[in-house]
């Protein structure tokens, strides 16, 4: 009220002008002054909201700070903070972030991270890059340094390694480089003289071994010092031993001095050379021999002053007298034996050095032409390194990959610097299985543990391992279980439907499924595997390709069947380019010829070489004692294989033997020999290879490959073997054939020039049968005279082996001499006809049905052959033409082929069998004619005789002899060969012999005819008076004249028939041409019906 006292306005009230009754509270976020005058927000770091009575601060812990009226407190933004009075936001640091309300304070990011600007994210920086010193981005690490995920700052690379910038990693220094700092940019070449494998620590190269050299920089192997060459002091290069030293081996090791009673004399020796007869040396390293005691007696040798003191020069200069052989030491990868002085036929033995068993090596002094030498006979199994080979395969704390690299390792002999003996190859093998057999279940070899494995058996078969005495038994056992060993390799590597290789081993693992092919979907996959490989390269080189690729390089194409119809089957395949796993003592490996050149002159060589291991036999070829193995050995393992599987495979020989102008060569005897191919598979059984599959191949163009067709899984390959296809005195006999086959075919010439103009002459029935025979025999004949003209058995003639042409006069030929021997028939039945039956035997039309039957018959035969025993063989995309038809060497028959058999030899014993037949009957009328009265019995018994032998030649009777020209004797053989070239050549001579020259009516035609001698007439008529034998298996006629038919001297009458002073011959029942003056009938009742 009025007059009252002011009041103090207490809590948030205030009185802002003078006489106000009441006072006002402070809005939100205010505070009154002391005063109570007005309202004051606030203070920044507080706040008051409705209903509160005082400001307060922003509750904590929180990341808020007061509003502009100081109602409320406001949370900061991600990225940052409440400031330090807690009235208001800060952004975070660099390097660090807050995000959500929950966050209080800002978090550093990680050392490998920075914070974006709005302090929300940390950003990592990538791999070769690290977090700047700003923290807000990365920088490039250094070259030298690195970082991956394993550290938070760019890093020092180590010794023996490099980086460029921003680099997340170190690369280790590559072979023939290397870096001895850490934190380096680059790495350092090696020196001349050093090297570094990759295989090496890398932070240094390491000096070349005796030996070897690098002349270059940055190298990562040295080069091994040619033999008789040892390395220089600083190994940056070789220089030539120097005399009295040597070195045999290339590669590691020091020229070593020549020993006691050996010198050298010229520099880069390999080999010292032993003092010769009568001389020695003292002590190691001479470059010239002493002469030994000028008296060559034992004592003088023991009192020579010179020889005093050393044992070893006079065993040298009495080792010379034959007393014996003289001491040495024998160094040998199974030992090294101290050889005492041993007397002639003396041996001494040694414990073997590195086997555990009673193995001895024995050393015997043997006289070989008057001169003692050691013969060795090693029989010793394991190398100084076998033990070591063995306990790695006995290693349980290695993995399968350790097991295989230090097994390459240690058959690597330019490393270990020890040859390969019998030992190490068991003792691989034991390693091997140890890896495929402790290969847990379900799981394959790596492909880097196959690869391992193959270099370590590449190295092994590559040695020439020497196999003598005891040895070889296990030696062959051990070499041929390494195939067995690949074999499981190649079934148990993890690497399908690709070739692994080394130089001299590859496998392949065929898998249907793996290759995502169901194997009886015919699409899926081919059943034929092909591989190709460049020209004078090693495995390494092998490819796997499509049947359907060019074949240029086609090595080896596999085609598995199961019948005749091509079958998809997963197998195990193993090429190796050497013997070492198939051993055969009779089988040596074909060099590589790098050009076409080098081929044809290393055939020479291998021909020659056969040539003088040849083995004559008794059959048209000749076994080979030695072979040359031509392609790769393939190991085929079908898993699964059906019963009627089939096995087919292209084969391209190592060396091309070329057609037969390379591979056919005649000597100087005339004996011809001649290199081929076969397909070959090696049993187990008798360690031998064997030639059991059908092999195919063009033999005037070899170089399209070898078709090879087998039934079985095995290890095959082509082996190149050279076959005698003529004997030395073929060349003889083929004179002979020239000679006796032209005089032949003149008297056929002659013959039907004599009979065919004189009608008198071919008008008979005999005569006419004997002009055809001619005819058929000349035709043969010529065409195999003349064939030597236009045919050449090395393929350089006119007409080509194999040709259309030289199957047309194969076939023509054929067919000619089928004809000549249905004339040989046809001869033998007619002289049956005249001489035997005589009677009853009418045939009308003889001559038309004697010529169809002749030329006809034969006709289909040549086309059969032709036809069904020329059929083309495919493997893959190759395909070559079997030639079961065509001899390979001329154009005739195949020699000892079924079509020969059946088509030529077997029609040619039927003519032999009935012609044998008529023979014996004929020669029954011969034997049992009488004598005409006027000659004596001796004279009569010498026409029989003379009958009987025109007879059985103008039969054929002299094929008989072919039969049997391949009897097993070689002295019944070569007289069977000359008496059938005797009989057969000389068939046209006789035919000239019997049908003119011997043949009286001939004679006296061609005399009339020519005016040297007048006709004579008699009262009978010619016909009846001329008494005529003809014998058709030759073609020949015998004609005897009489005036006085009771005078007849005709050896070939029917004796049975002749009644008082008639008699019926072959001539009376010839011309006999009406019913009236006929004594008998005879094939034709009438000339008429004879006629053609």
């Amino acid at each position: 009220g009025e007059g009252e006292a002011c009041a103090v306005c207490t809590g948030l009230g205030v009185t802002k002008t003078v006489g106000q009754e009441t006072c006002e509270d402070c809005p939100a976020g205010k505070m009154p002054n002391d005063d109570k005058t007005e309202c004051l927000l606030c203070s920044d770091a507080t706040i008051r909201p409705e209903g509160d009575s005082s400001c307060t601060p922003c509750p904590r812990p929180t990341v808020s700070h007061p509003n502009a009226d100081r109602t409320a407190c406001d949370n900061c933004s991600d990225g940052q903070v409440t400031n330090a009075a807690s009235n208001g936001c800060d952004k975070c640091p660099a390097g660090q972030i807050r995000v959500g309300d929950a966050t209080l304070e800002c978090s550093e990011c990680s050392p490998t991270e920075y914070s974006n600007d709005a302090r929300t994210l940390c950003v990592p920086c990538e791999e070769g890059k690290e977090k700047n010193s700003d923290k807000l981005g990365c920088d490039d690490c250094t070259a030298g340094k690195y970082r991956d995920a394993s550290v938070d700052v760019c890093t020092d690379c180590l010794a023996g390694t490099y980086s460029d910038e921003a680099s997340s990693t170190c690369t280790p220094c590559a072979a023939g480089t290397y870096q001895g700092q850490a934190g380096q940019a680059t790495c350092l070449q090696c020196v001349r003289g050093q090297y570094r494998s990759a295989d090496m620590p890398a932070h240094q190269c390491s000096q070349c071994a005796d030996g070897t050299f690098t002349n270059q920089l940055g190298q990562a192997q040295c080069t091994n010092c040619q033999p008789g060459q040892a390395s220089m002091g600083d190994r940056t290069g070789c220089e030539d031993c120097a005399e009295g030293t040597y070195k045999k081996a290339s590669g590691a090791g020091e020229c070593l001095a020549c020993p006691v009673n050996t010198y050298s004399n010229q520099p880069k020796t390999t080999e010292c050379t032993v003092c010769g007869e009568h001389k020695y040396t003292k002590v190691t390293g001479q470059t010239q021999c002493l002469d030994c005691p000028s008296e060559r007696t034992s004592e003088a040798i023991d009192n020579d002053s010179d020889l005093a003191g050393n044992d070893a020069a006079k065993q040298k200069c009495k080792s010379d007298l034959g007393a014996g052989c003289y001491e040495r030491v024998l160094t040998t990868i199974y030992g090294t034996f101290n050889v005492p002085w041993l007397s002639a036929t003396e041996t001494e033995e040694f414990d073997c050095e590195f086997d555990d068993d009673d193995r001895k090596a024995t050393v015997q002094c043997v006289v070989v032409d008057g001169k003692p030498q050691l013969k060795e006979d090693f029989n010793c199994i394991n190398t100084e390194k076998s033990g070591e080979i063995e306990n790695l395969a006995n290693d349980e704390t290695k993995t399968a990959e350790e097991k295989s690299a230090q097994l390459e390792e240690l058959t690597n002999v330019e490393e270990t610097n020890v040859e390969n003996g019998v030992g190490d190859v068991a003792a691989v093998n034991d390693v091997v299985k140890s890896i495929t057999t402790g290969t847990p279940e379900g799981e394959d070899i790596t492909e880097e543990t196959t690869e391992n494995i193959l270099g370590a058996v590449s190295n092994v078969v590559s040695s020439d391992i020497v196999v003598t005495g005891d040895q070889e038994e296990d030696a062959v056992n051990a070499q041929t279980d390494m195939m067995n060993q690949m074999v499981a390799v190649a079934d148990s590597t993890e690497v399908k439907n690709k070739p692994v290789t080394s130089p001299s081993v590859a496998v392949i693992s065929i898998d249907n499924e793996a290759a995502g092919g169901d194997p009886n979907d015919e699409q899926a996959m081919s059943s034929t595997v092909a591989f190709s490989l460049p020209a004078s390269s090693d495995l390494n080189g092998l490819k796997m390709e499509s049947s359907d690729d060019d074949t240029a390089n086609t090595v080896l194409m596999i085609e598995t069947k199961e019948g005749d119809n091509q079958k998809k089957l997963d197998m195990s395949i193993v090429l190796v380019s050497e013997l070492t796993m198939t051993p055969d003592e009779d089988v040596k490996k074909a060099p590589v010829a790098a050009t076409k050149e080098a081929g044809d002159e290393a055939v020479k060589d291998i021909l020659k070489e056969l040539d003088n291991e040849l083995v004559t036999s008794s059959g048209s070829d000749a076994a080979p004692k030695k072979t040359f193995l031509n392609s790769l050995i393939t190991e085929v393992k079908v898993k699964d294989a059906p019963e009627d599987f089939k096995l087919d495979l292209f084969m391209r020989p190592t060396i091309d033997i070329g057609g037969p102008d390379t591979s056919l060569v005649t000597k100087e005897n005339g004996q011809r020999v001649q290199m081929r191919y076969e397909c070959s598979s090696y049993n187990l059984q008798t360690k031998k290879w064997v030639s059991d599959c059908d092999t195919v191949y063009d033999m005037e163009n070899p170089s399209t490959g070898v078709l090879c067709f087998c039934n079985h899984n095995t290890s095959f390959a082509v082996l190149m073997s050279a076959y005698e296809i003529d004997r030395g005195y073929a060349e003889a006999q083929s004179h002979l054939t020239t000679v006796l086959l032209s005089l032949s075919t003149l008297g056929l010439i002659l013959t039907l020039a004599l009979l065919l103009p004189a009608k008198s002459l071919r008008s008979t029935r005999s005569a006419k049968i004997n002009i055809c025979f001619t005819i058929s025999l000349l035709l043969a004949s010529f065409l195999f005279l003349i064939q030597d003209a236009f045919i050449s058995s090395d393929n350089t003639g006119l007409i080509k082996l194999k040709s259309v042409g030289c199957t047309v006069y194969a076939m023509l030929q054929h067919y000619f001499w089928l004809v000549v021997f249905c004339w040989m028939v046809i001869e033998g039945f007619l002289m049956y006809l005249s001489l035997v039956q005589v009677f009853g035997s009418h045939i009308s039309k003889y001559m038309l049905k004697f010529n169809l039957a002749a030329w006809c018959i034969p006709l289909p035969l040549p086309f059969i052959g032709y036809f069904c025993f020329t059929k083309t063989r495919t493997v893959g995309t190759v395909t070559i033409t079997e030639h079961g038809y065509l001899a390979d060497t001329m154009c005739f028959i195949r020699p000892e082929s079924i079509p020969f058999y059946t088509l030529f030899l077997a029609p040619l014993c039927l003519v032999i069998a009935v012609n044998l037949i008529f023979f014996v009957l004929v020669a029954k009328v011969i034997k049992s004619s009488k004598s005409s009265g006027n000659i004596s019995d001796q004279e009569q018994l010498l026409r029989q005789l003379k009958a009987a032998v025109g007879v059985m030649v103008l039969l054929g009777t002299g094929w008989f002899f072919g039969i049997f020209m391949a009897v097993p004797a070689p002295q019944m053989q070569v007289a069977m060969q000359y008496m059938f070239i005797l009989l057969n050549s000389s068939q046209g001579c006789f035919v000239f012999l019997f049908y003119i020259v011997l043949n009286d009516q001939v004679k006296t035609h061609w005399l009339v005819k020519l005016g040297l001698q007048e006709e004579k007439k008699t009262g009978t008529s010619s016909a009846a008076a001329t008494k005529t034998v003809t014998f058709s298996n030759t073609k020949q006629t015998v004609v005897s004249n009489s005036a006085d038919a009771g005078q007849s001297d005709n050896v070939y009458e029917n004796a049975s028939l002749v009644t008082g002073d008639e008699e019926h011959t072959y001539s009376t029942a010839e011309y006999a041409v009406n019913e009236k003056d006929a004594k008998c009938e005879f094939p034709a009742k009438s000339d008429d019906n004879a006629r053609i």
